[in-house]
């Protein structure tokens, strides 16, 4: 370190040591200043750092948070918000990756990948799951995009993307924002007039999941759909 230069540059040299020596016993803080260093490569990072975890509790917190609320912390910028964009989705596509590999999925894997996916969203997004008979996943979906409190689902947009993928059962998904962890009034007749459509169709409506504060249900764990409409087996259908 040359005699004029700022105080954290050893510091981080001397954090970035211990990381490498043993990354586990690193505060959550320290390894959110070393990443936020690759973005501020001369600034002081360990206030922000801080702010960041107080405002959010957890790197959790943080890496769900949405970039407005990123935003609100004082020296959180523009850099800052594409860098944590991109580390949130290497992050999803880490655990989506390996799932979409496998040639049977199970409910807690659907539910993986939408988590990795909708957590953190302050608007209403419609995913489905498309599979084939051997509860292999043939896609991954986006539907619809709504607003804070709700989104529009059309059967018919839905069995066209079941019939283009050559799928014969899906997976509906969506999360509630607000952070509600019940399925509303709404959703459940929505998940009835969706599933009568799909069986006219010859599509199998396997289970509706409602993503919520970090939180899965299952609307076919909660008896909301038609029992015969189920293909994967009870110890497949735990919701993380």
């Amino acid at each position: 370190m040359a005699e004029h230069d700022p105080h954290y540059y050893g510091h981080r040299q001397r954090l970035r040591e211990r990381v490498l020596k043993n990354p586990q016993e690193t505060e959550s803080y320290e390894l959110l200043e070393l990443l936020l260093g690759y973005v501020h490569k001369r600034g002081d990072t360990k206030p922000l750092a801080k702010a960041l975890i107080n405002r959010f509790g957890s790197v959790w917190g943080v890496l769900n948070a949405h970039p407005t609320e990123l935003e609100t912390i004082s020296g959180f910028g523009e850099s800052s918000k594409i860098f944590f964009i991109l580390l949130r989705e290497l992050v999803a596509r880490y655990f989506m990756e390996p799932i979409k590999e496998k040639k049977s999925v199970t409910l807690d894997d659907i539910a993986m990948l939408a988590r990795c996916v909708m957590d953190g969203l302050c608007h209403e997004e419609i995913w489905v799951a498309l599979l084939d008979n051997n509860n292999r996943l043939l896609s991954f979906d986006k539907v619809h995009t709504g607003n804070m409190d709700s989104a529009f689902c059309s059967p018919k947009m839905i069995a066209e993307l079941a019939i283009t993928k050559k799928a014969t059962a899906l997976v509906l998904i969506h999360n509630h924002p607000g952070g509600i962890i019940k399925a509303s009034w709404a959703d459940r007749e929505t998940t009835m007039h969706i599933q009568k459509v799909m069986n006219l169709m010859g599509i199998r409506l396997l289970d509706h999941l409602i993503i919520a504060d970090g939180k899965v249900i299952s609307l076919a764990n909660n008896h909301l759909l038609e029992e015969n409409t189920i293909l994967f087996d009870d110890n497949e259908k735990s919701i993380l």
